[in-house]
């Protein structure tokens, strides 16, 4: 399907909105080709395939009608069993499997052109699971929201489906706060974890020195034992669900950026072969340096896809605008009042900008920002729901929070003093920077 067919297809769809920030250039874009169709997905084990995606301006857009297109397919698959834990353990499994892979492949003399087909092949499997993961909590959000209301009033909601939803199973920053309050060896630490803060699979991961900094931080701070609320018996087949999803999200792009580390060494020899710097990797397809005719984008890219077939454009298509606005509102996370200076943090690589007392805002947050979290006063994202991880933190540190503005980093500045009545799921501008 020709670029221009694509695009028209897509923007067919009347209902995209705003959805999710990402830093995604064309590489990361690139391995969504194959992971969105039927191929990659029926190694997970589900004949499904995802209808269309636009990317644009670092954002992910969403479409109701498309992701209703996707359920309607996954549907199918929700008698048989535990299906989202049958995903989940294979999830753990590529994992693993992918790790090794990749090492035998780092170490293997094979040609260039052959390391990447066989990398390409393991990275894209990560994304069936990205939209896997999507589908299945649109589903069954919707189901857990209409049983738990026969049990939960309506004023407390949100607030038992958000902790009832905080995953059972641990995911990699917290082995990383555990080796850090732990004796173990910082080198062994780095070697271990120094991935973590590299989220978009190209950027510099922890240095020793911020690790020992981290441990500093680590070991002074107490930490309060989450206690998840009662479960009405009736609740638990679908709580159980919603936890291995909230689990499964954080899951599947901590593996994606564990691979891409771990690949780096093949990512480098490509690199030096094409004569392209190593921190422009990113902004390369990976189909383009298998084909040996590699094209450096910009980083705001566009990926557009429908069907199976997709197009990595250097402009927008699709046209939105946000205009000024004093004051947003979202949904409450976690309750309470605060006044505070904005920090807008996009990566990992601004958390330290963070002082006491601030405001965070980010398009949401990620493992990698609990040093900020822990110094913020309250947070602000864009994008999430109850059982996102902003979410989860905020009723884990008794902190306030609202999440799902859709513009709150692009209305907002560092430096503007604003004022966060969480009781009422309401941010405004008291004083411009």
């Amino acid at each position: 399907m020709k670029t221009a067919e694509i695009r028209k297809k897509v923007l067919a769809y009347k209902d995209w909105e705003w959805w999710a920030e990402r830093p995604f250039a064309a590489f990361i874009m690139s391995l969504f080709a194959d992971g969105e169709r039927r191929g990659y997905m029926k190694k997970v084990g589900l004949d499904v395939q995802w209808p269309a995606t636009l990317y644009q301006k670092n954002c992910f857009y969403k479409s109701e009608k498309v992701w209703n297109i996707f359920v309607r397919q996954l549907n199918k698959y929700t008698g048989s069993g535990n299906i989202v834990q049958k995903i989940v353990e294979s999830c753990e499994e590529y994992g693993k499997s992918g790790k090794k892979e990749i090492t035998k492949l780092v170490n293997s003399k094979l040609p260039l052109k052959r390391k990447l087909e066989l990398l390409y092949d393991i990275l894209t499997l990560d994304i069936s699971y990205v939209w896997l993961t999507h589908g299945y909590e649109h589903l069954y959000k919707k189901k857990l929201y209409t049983e738990a209301a026969k049990y939960i009033p309506a004023d407390e909601l949100d607030k038992f489906i958000g902790d009832v939803s905080y995953p059972a199973k641990k995911n990699a920053h917290s082995y990383l706060e555990a080796a850090l309050r732990s004796n173990m060896p910082l080198p062994k630490v780095w070697q271990k974890y120094a991935w973590i803060k590299a989220r978009d699979g190209f950027s510099n991961g922890f240095s020793i020195a911020e690790l020992s900094k981290g441990r500093k931080e680590a070991k002074k701070i107490k930490h309060k034992k989450f206690k998840r609320p009662k479960i009405p018996k009736q609740l638990k087949h679908l709580v159980s669900i919603a936890q291995n999803l909230v689990y499964l999200r954080t899951l599947r792009t901590d593996i994606l950026y564990e691979l891409l580390w771990l690949a780096r060494p093949i990512l480098k020899e490509a690199a030096e072969y094409y004569k392209i710097p190593f921190s422009q990797m990113k902004n390369v397809s990976i189909h383009d340096l298998i084909a040996g005719t590699p094209k450096v984008h910009q980083e705001n890219i566009t990926y557009i896809s429908f069907n199976g077939s997709f197009a990595i454009l250097d402009h927008p298509v699709l046209n939105d605008s946000y205009g000024k606005k004093k004051e947003l509102k979202g949904l409450i996370a976690n309750k309470g009042i605060v006044r505070g200076i904005v920090k807008v943090v996009k990566t990992a690589y601004e958390i330290g900008k963070v002082k006491k007392g601030d405001i965070l805002f980010a398009p949401t947050t990620a493992p990698s920002y609990i040093i900020g979290m822990k110094k913020a006063a309250a947070f602000v994202t864009d994008e999430g729901g109850i059982t996102s991880h902003a979410a989860i933190v905020s009723r884990e540190m008794g902190k306030p929070c609202i999440i799902g503005t859709k513009i709150g980093t692009k209305v907002f500045t560092d430096g503007d003093f604003v004022e966060l009545d969480a009781n009422r799921g309401i941010v405004k501008i008291i004083k411009k920077h």
